[in-house]
């Protein structure tokens, strides 16, 4: 009977020291933290800001995966997560129906398994996501109410740079912002979304293309920093992008991923870009680890019995030159460690 007791004990306790994700007690847990981008400021410092609350935080180690703006490079990531040896990841890809084969072969593995920006369905896993539409709604409300007012007898034409078939850049970005335009000239003709998301040089090519053949365009939303790099020097290639003292002339430029590179064109009086969404690098790399370990202990269902990814969603930002005083984006930027 004592030999029996004895065993029960030795097995419970070798039990306790594995946690779920597949790591021993005494092991240090690895996570695979996926970017779209690392070229993008703002991922490079949700990385930086999740290796190092991790690391004090939970004595965890984060590992960046980064799909390169390539849909095939994100799933090949995903494909080394169990290899790499990995215990959580937080995903973020582009193709969700591709992806769904690599998320069940980690969940296999006993990896805990949570996605950044895209939910995720069967299975549906936890998501951490930005909140931008209401962010996207002002900024073009913004946009086109400070190019009515400059400019009130040239009519809106409108277009969004970026990823025009992804369905949470569709929803968060372009569709609010559009909405956010025509809510103040319901007259605005809108180019749709063109497609550019391979990195500045492309976004280039896109914009000196679209001011040949559409002229007329004066309020562009480019739906990333990296992007927006390209978007600004095409225009000026083309001898646009500026402005009078802050007053609109070509056009209006609106981003995404404010950093420390556009904020010298945001509050540059005579720079289009005028406007940006700031998303928290620091809020968003620990809302991404504490997701992962709020799966581990239980407060969050690795799996939603519902079928619908509960979903975390993280504040976004308005900066604006005509709202925004240049000492608060300053600060801004300061606080969240650019």
């Amino acid at each position: 009977m004592k030999r029996t007791i004895s065993v029960i004990l030795m097995i419970l306790l070798a039990s306790s020291m594995v946690f779920a994700g597949g790591a021993k007690e005494d092991e240090t847990v690895k996570i695979a933290f996926f970017v779209s981008d690392l070229s993008n400021v703002f991922h490079q410092a949700q990385f930086a800001a999740a290796k190092e609350y991790a690391m004090e935080k939970y004595g965890a180690e984060v590992y960046a995966f980064d799909g390169k703006s390539d849909g095939t490079v994100m799933l090949e990531n995903l494909d080394q997560v169990v290899p790499q040896g990995m215990d959580m990841v937080t995903i973020h890809t582009w193709d969700v129906e591709a992806a769904r084969p690599g998320i069940q072969d980690a969940l296999d593995a006993g990896v805990l398994v949570a996605t950044f920006f895209t939910p995720q369905a069967n299975p549906a896993v936890p998501v951490v996501r930005s909140d931008e539409p209401g962010t996207s709604f002002a900024m073009g409300v913004e946009a086109a109410t400070q190019w009515k007012k400059a400019n009130p007898n040239i009519p809106i034409v409108m277009v969004q740079v970026g990823w025009p078939n992804h369905t949470e850049v569709k929803s968060g970005r372009h569709d609010p912002f559009v909405a956010g335009v025509l809510s103040v000239d319901p007259s605005a003709t809108n180019l749709g979304c063109l497609e550019a998301n391979k990195g500045g040089d492309t976004t280039k090519q896109v914009i000196l293309d679209l001011v040949t053949q559409r002229p007329e365009v004066n309020i562009i939303y480019s739906e990333a920093s990296n992007l927006t790099v390209g978007t600004m020097a095409a225009l000026r290639q083309a001898g646009r992008g500026t402005m009078d003292n802050g007053v609109p002339t070509t056009e209006i430029v609106a981003s995404v991923d404010f950093d420390p590179v556009e904020i010298k064109d945001i509050y540059d009086p005579n720079s289009s870009l005028k406007l940006s969404m700031g998303l928290p690098p620091i809020q968003t790399g620990q809302g991404r680890i504490d997701n992962l370990f709020a799966i581990r202990n239980g407060g969050i269902d690795q799996i939603a019995a519902s079928g619908v990814s509960e979903e975390d969603f993280k504040e976004t930002f308005t900066i604006s030159y005509w709202t925004m005083k240049e000492a608060d984006a300053i600060e801004w930027l300061e606080v969240q460690g650019f």
